[in-house]
């Protein structure tokens, strides 16, 4: 007779069962469809990626040269939805399609959109000032990089259900939960928000953090943690990065180096404040949704087959995730997405034609100094305008002779992790639990930590 000891449990009718056909069908086709679209790496034209990859690499081709009659349409559009949900009275605008994703949480996220659709009309039809106009400021945010993050944060909204809610996580969550507990004291699932971003993309992992903490699956904690300490940089981003400061032939060197800090980041960070101060308590609404500890009679295996038949079994049929990633996109296109790039084009804007950077970065020459650092003066604002947009540090160092500087601009870029035009923007229009000032704090603290590791790793390689 085979016992039923560790058959898995049925939460909604709290009888065992049998999974069933669906269920498995569910458990293993969706997970491993997540797992080969976000996880598994292709070779492809002598370079290394992932099926995401590919996907937005053609669709990125096909649109081509036209990228502009893509994005700027979309950003205008997106201002006007933005500035109309949010001017309705909220008993009509509640009553709008999709108005839980598109009703403005502040009026500053909306006085962004707004500024990007202004501009996006003025790119549109070439009309406006030369700094509005020109390639390295407008261009440069709201068509060359807008087209590249649209194409990549679509796809993972659509498809990143399928990664995250038919349990894979919870099979992965409690056979890891040893060693991510002990080395950074966080549950074991979280090896896959690190994962999907170290081969995909950070934002993608920002994304799955927040909904896995208003899923019951994280503390708050534990999602602010991961979220700024583990949604690294994606490894194509790290080679584009090496590309455009000038050091192709050093992207191992760099890519160990981002390694290095970033676990140093995830050990050290975390235990001091403002992390340190955020309560380890589960999102109130749903409470604690997972346990990772296998239960008396089960070895972690079994406890983790069973725990991922539960997930499955109450996981919606793939048509209605596709729904609901898709209503996720649409927060990200028209709530998100606008005011990112006007964050980048105000960067660059401040960078190319003002003295705002260089006034701020002063005291960050006599660290560079000290740190022996070549051309401290002028290297200095891409310490700090990495806080705006990650891509400007590498900017800049392409702009530098000295290769012990580029690289240390361009390990700055790829370790700081905490940027207004992306991530940053990403966790504050979730429900983590993080400010403004937090995301500043962290942001400095990561800096400190990485500055003097990428200057002793310069000085040892050149």
């Amino acid at each position: 007779m085979t016992s039923t000891a560790n058959l898995p449990v049925d939460e909604s009718s709290g009888k065992n069962s049998d999974p069933t056909q669906f269920t498995l069908l569910k458990l293993i086709g969706c997970s491993l469809f997540g797992i080969l679209f976000f996880l598994v790496p292709i070779y492809q034209d002598g370079k290394w990626t992932i099926m995401m990859g590919i996907l937005s690499d053609g669709i990125k081709g096909f649109i081509g040269n036209n990228m502009a009659f893509f994005t700027l349409p979309l950003f205008i559009v997106s201002s006007i939805i933005s500035l109309v949900y949010y001017l309705l009275p909220q008993a009509i605008s509640k009553q709008l399609p999709f108005s839980k994703h598109l009703v403005a949480s502040h009026w500053f996220w909306v006085l962004l959109s707004t500024v990007g659709g202004i501009v996006s009309v003025m790119l549109l039809f070439n009309v406006g000032p030369q700094w509005v106009l020109e390639k390295q400021t407008g261009v440069t945010a709201y068509i060359d990089v807008a087209g590249a993050i649209f194409v990549v944060i679509g796809l993972g909204c659509l498809f990143l259900p399928f990664l995250t809610d038919y349990g894979l996580l919870d099979f992965v969550g409690t056979l890891m939960r040893p060693v991510y507990k002990r080395l950074f004291g966080l549950p074991g699932r979280s090896v896959v928000d690190t994962l999907a971003s170290w081969i995909g993309a950070s934002s993608i992992a920002v994304i799955m953090t927040s909904k896995q903490y208003e899923r019951g699956y994280y503390t708050a904690k534990e999602s602010a943690t991961i979220a700024t300490n583990f949604s690294v940089i994606s490894l194509p981003f790290v080679l584009l990065t090496s590309q455009v400061a000038g050091l192709e032939g050093y992207f191992f060197q760099l890519y160990g180096s981002m390694a290095l800090i970033c676990i140093t980041c995830a050990i050290v960070v975390p235990k001091l404040p403002p992390l340190k101060n955020v309560p380890n308590h589960y999102y109130s609404s749903v409470g604690k949704r997972v346990s990772e500890i296998a239960e008396h009679g089960h070895s972690p295996l079994s406890w983790a087959c069973k725990q991922s038949f539960a997930t499955a079994s109450k996981s919606p049929n793939p048509l209605v995730s596709l729904k609901n990633g898709f209503g996720t996109m649409c927060d990200l296109f028209i709530m998100m997405m606008p005011a990112a790039m006007t964050i980048e084009f105000l960067a660059l804007v401040l960078y190319y034609h003002t003295s705002l950077f260089q006034i701020i970065s002063y005291p960050f020459i006599h660290v560079l100094d000290l740190l022996q650092i070549p051309d401290a003066e002028t290297a200095a604002p891409g310490v700090v305008i990495g806080l705006l947009d990650q891509f400007v540090p590498a900017i800049i160092a392409g702009t530098q002779q000295s290769e012990i500087t580029r690289f240390i601009l361009a390990g700055l870029s790829i370790t700081q992790l905490i940027f207004f035009a992306e991530s940053a923007l990403l966790i504050m229009r979730s429900k983590i639990p993080l400010t403004i000032t937090h995301l500043i704090a962290i942001f400095f603290i990561r800096t400190a930590i990485a500055l003097p590791i990428l200057a002793l790793i310069a000085h040892w390689i050149f």
